[in-house]
């Protein structure tokens, strides 16, 4: 999947498309490090959409995802609920 390129396209009527993302439940989510998680969030806004991104998780996070990994998706999501994408971490 071309994230990038599916967050340039637009509707019928020329509108930006809603985009719904998040952290890698196969990959930053259960094998990366906090830093790893941290780092694809921030990646997914600063190339996604200008408006109409929802920042979310999947309900496919598996057993045995590290706790910090967690946390720091949990961190991320309130951060860009609060700020949005000014002052970025």
């Amino acid at each position: 999947m071309d994230y990038e390129k599916i967050c340039a396209m637009k509707t019928r009527d020329g509108e930006p498309l809603t985009i719904i993302a998040g952290v890698s439940v196969t990959r930053a989510l259960p094998f990366g490090t906090s830093a790893d998680v941290r780092k694809e969030m921030r990646w997914l806004v600063e190339h996604g959409p200008k408006t109409g991104l929802f920042l979310g998780c999947s309900s496919s996070i598996a057993p045995g995802v590290a706790w910090e990994n967690l946390v720091a998706l949990v961190e991320g999501l309130k951060y860009y609920q609060q700020h949005g994408r000014a002052r970025q971490p």
